[in-house]
């Protein structure tokens, strides 16, 4: 298998859907948009990052990384950084742990809240309204989260090198932490759907048996 080939054309996929997730942000320099908008780019987002975590793990894996990291495992910075004072936020390498709840029945939040002050005989409650597609909602967090994949995206073997410094610091502590050193979770990735309709599906699905191959190759 042509491993560069692979990870290059899966690469440019990544980039190319998240140049237009950009535009529909409007170039990343507001502060706040629309709910719907938020909601669309969050839907191509989030597997566009479960793929890009499993391409650094073609990466580590195709650069075979894994002993000199464990060589420099202290003392080295995890911060993915640019220009001084610029401060470019830390692509996320591990995927995020699967939430159990018993019969699959999450806590519902209960009860409203209420106002009450002196002179009053009885506390008003407050009727929640449902959110509606066109408010405004912050844009902070969502910028921070393209910028990270953009960053991690433009240098694939710098965050296969971070990985790898990770992975050796958590297996040193492991026993005492129990912190998981996989970056992928079993199971099916984050942001996997049934139905693939987007680009983005096919790219993560790809990713995902790309990973596990690079993972688990078959013997020759």
């Amino acid at each position: 298998m042509d491993w560069n080939l692979a990870i290059d054309r899966h690469r440019e996929a990544l980039l190319r859907m998240l140049a237009a997730l950009f535009v529909m942000a409007g170039g990343g320099v507001v502060a706040v948009m629309p709910r719907h908008v938020r909601t669309e780019i969050w839907w191509v987002l989030r597997p566009a990052e479960s793929a890009t975590r499993r391409l650094i793990v073609v990466v580590l894996e195709h650069l075979q990384l894994h002993s000199a990291a464990k060589r420099v495992a202290r003392g080295l910075p995890e911060r993915v950084g640019g220009k001084k004072g610029e401060k470019v936020p830390s692509f996320a390498l591990f995927d995020p742990r699967k939430r159990f709840y018993i019969n699959n029945i999450r806590p519902a939040r209960r009860g409203n809240p209420r106002l009450w002050s002196p002179g009053m005989d009885y506390p008003v409650f407050v009727t929640k309204t449902a959110p509606e597609p066109d408010d405004a909602v912050s844009a902070a967090r969502l910028f921070r989260r393209m910028q990270a994949l953009q960053a991690a995206l433009a240098d694939l073997p710098k965050q296969a090198r971070r990985l790898a410094r990770w992975q050796a610091k958590r297996e040193q502590t492991r026993a005492k932490s129990g912190k998981y050193i996989a970056p992928m979770r079993p199971g099916k990735p984050p942001g996997h759907r049934a139905r693939q309709r987007h680009l983005v599906d096919f790219t993560l699905s790809h990713c995902h048996e790309l990973a596990l191959y690079a993972l688990n190759p078959p013997d020759t």
